[in-house]
């Protein structure tokens, strides 16, 4: 598809009118939001004179086409106030109707399907019932359902790749599903018009799978959401710059990429990542940025330290330039590899002090509460209220996951508390929007928490974390520990744009009972701490430690190491055998090579265990200790 011009009007502007009549139209005329009409195929019909439209009067003319299509709009015989407050219907902006490239009769169309809509249920779209049981399979998912558009493109693009009107015509509907039912488009760095504009003709002229892929990737960017990155993928096409790295894990600490763990021999703990392929870190960043939709410049950096090493082809060479702790640089030509073969590597909690990671709660030194709460289960909640509820503090981990808070919040608030507001869409009345206050608590519990409670946070919590946080700010006494959560708050949905792609976005939003918003903001710490580098190489967690602090216990958590089982495995390197000892009974013993193969694998019943290494090849290995503690050793 060629660029051309209209009395100074270009290609992209004549696709961006067509996109905005056609989905106003789908959503507010009386036939063809209950269905009656087969509106994409009116629009397919409707392209082709539109890119062949050589005047003004012949682009109005396609127009008038396909408005003729929808057949007459039912005139209302009852009148209608609309009582939606200004920010209730911010997705309703008309303005685009009275520019004067629309033809007069065409406007006096639009005007009347705007002036005798009434609210009334849409085919095209319904709240989801279930939408944490809908399946993957499925082509819809999350707080909305859009089954009616994830019909038609069966098409897999990896085998068949869809033809320019359809690609236009699934943009265009993903397009309007985020102008109407996007809460959050008033926050957006770049308006969604302009996305519109800047992306219909380059998906017309987009001739592969990957591209297109890519193509939708710098869309989801546009609207600056942590949850769109996380839905927006294909199956067939990986995300730049690839998905096969070496055995490293980042993560961004003063303004560097630091190493936090590492199988690669000769890189530590606590090391800088300078250059990757010639690259400083901060070019990398400039380079892969379009493609990772992020509300804040944390998560920006959280997924860049996901990301930033991967590479598209298997065992593919890196040049690495890593800073040690004593400032000097090494070079490593790292091999990347596939991450499944080492899921837990990659994919595990990260903590600075790992024996935390296995925690669900236990009572530290200075008689302090601790709740991992991404570990603790709703069955825990009662008898672990029970045994911690006279502490003086309670430290609540909340940078990775909470399972749990519905069940335990209530039991520590002293009566019911108001929360948050959430906004949820009217499905009535496409573009508009209502509140409903969130409240949580048990009048008149008899036991309340009256310590002090600690939130740990940090850019790793994300969504239901962050509501999490704001149950537990209800209470009266909570410090916020860590620094800017992720900013991506409220219920999902989901619809494909081709058979083999997924788009998603944030479609409830989430505000403070006073109405502050979280999204792209996050949980604000009332006391900020980061890691350090040097805390990474020796194992030590400062933001706990800076809770422990607040609560009045001095420490650090090099100091607490003993919540956690002590197990020791050596010697390492092993040349005939390994021992492993325990403070807790060793159950399973599991060991792999780093292709992922299992090379041990044996159940046992003591504290002390020796294994026959003789026959194995020599290399790292990873060992699995009752199934989670993951340590490493040597094989000479």
């Amino acid at each position: 598809m060629n660029q051309i011009l209209l009395n100074g009007i270009d290609l992209n502007d004549l696709l961006n009118r067509i996109c905005k009549v056609w989905g106003f139209v789908k959503y507010y005329h009386s036939n063809v939001s209950t269905c009656h009409v087969n509106w994409d195929s009116v629009l397919l019909r409707t392209l082709p004179l539109v890119e062949s439209a050589t005047t003004n009067n012949a682009f109005n003319d396609a127009l008038d086409t396909m408005l003729s299509a929808t057949g007459p709009m039912a005139i209302a015989t009852t009148s209608f106030i609309d009582t939606f407050a200004p920010a209730m219907k911010r997705n309703r902006d008309w303005n685009w109707m009275s520019t004067p490239f629309l033809r007069t009769d065409v406007q006096i169309q639009l005007d009347t399907i705007k002036n005798n809509f009434r609210p009334h249920a849409n085919c095209w779209y319904d709240q989801n019932p279930n939408e944490f049981t809908t399946s993957l399979a499925a082509p819809w998912g999350g707080h909305l359902m859009f089954g009616a558009d994830s019909v038609l493109l069966r098409d897999t693009t990896y085998v068949t790749m869809p033809d320019k009107d359809h690609r236009l015509l699934e943009f265009f509907k993903c397009w309007n599903i985020l102008r109407y039912f996007n809460p959050y488009n008033y926050v957006l760095d770049v308006s969604w018009d302009t996305t519109l504009y800047n992306y219909s003709v380059p998906i017309s002229n987009i001739t592969n799978g990957q591209d297109l892929a890519n193509c939708y990737l710098k869309i989801a960017t546009a609207l600056n959401d942590a949850h769109v990155y996380g839905l927006t993928y294909s199956p067939n096409y990986q995300i730049p710059p690839g998905f096969y790295k070496p055995y490293l894990r980042l993560k961004y600490i003063n303004s560097q990429y630091v190493v936090v763990n590492s199988l690669e021999t000769g890189i530590y703990p606590g090391d800088a990542i300078i250059s990757i392929d010639g690259l400083t870190t901060t070019q990398w960043e400039d380079s892969l940025k379009q493609y990772y939709s992020s509300g804040n410049i944390s998560v920006l950096r959280r997924t860049m330290c996901q990301n930033m090493l991967g590479r598209m082809s298997y065992g593919t060479i890196e040049s690495v330039v890593v800073e040690d702790s004593n400032g000097v640089n090494h070079t490593f030509n790292l091999n990347c590899i596939w991450p499944g073969t080492n899921f837990s590597f990659f994919y595990n909690t990260y903590y600075p002090a790992d024996s935390l990671s296995t925690i669900r709660w236990t009572t530290m030194p200075c008689d302090i509460a601790y709740l991992n709460m991404a570990n603790v289960p709703y069955a825990d909640a009662t008898g672990m209220y029970d045994s911690i509820r006279n502490k003086s503090a309670m430290i609540l981990d909340l940078r990775n996951d909470c399972l749990a808070e519905g069940y335990l919040a209530p039991l520590m608030m002293a009566g019911n508390s108001k929360f948050s507001k959430l906004m949820f869409p009217d499905t009535t009345f496409p573009g508009s929007y209502y509140l409903e206050d969130e409240w949580i608590g048990m009048p008149g519990n008899p036991t309340p928490y009256t310590g002090l409670v600690i939130l740990l946070i940090g850019e790793g919590s994300q969504s239901h974390v962050e509501y999490s946080s704001m149950v537990f700010e209800a209470m009266p006494n909570v410090i916020k520990v860590g620094s800017q959560t992720a900013g991506a708050d409220g219920d999902v949905t989901w619809l494909r744009t081709s058979y083999d792609m997924r788009f998603g976005w944030t479609s409830m939003g989430v505000f403070y009972p006073n109405g502050d918003s979280t999204q792209r903001i996050g949980i604000v710490p009332d006391s900020v701490v980061y890691l350090t580098r040097s805390g990474v190489r020796h194992q030590r967690d400062e933001v706990l430690e800076k809770a422990l602090y607040i609560a009045g216990c001095n420490l650090s958590t090099n100091d607490v190491k003993v919540l956690s089982p002590s197990i020791m495995v050596y010697p390492n390197p092993a040349q005939n055998e390994l021992i492993i000892t325990s403070t807790d009974k060793i159950c399973s013993v599991v060991i792999t090579n780093l292709v992922g193969e299992t090379v041990y694998d044996n159940k046992h019943d003591a504290k002390h265990v020796q294994i026959d290494v003789a026959q194995l090849s020599a290399g790292l290995y990873l060992i699995k200790i009752n199934g989670i503690v993951v340590k490493k050793f040597v094989k000479q």
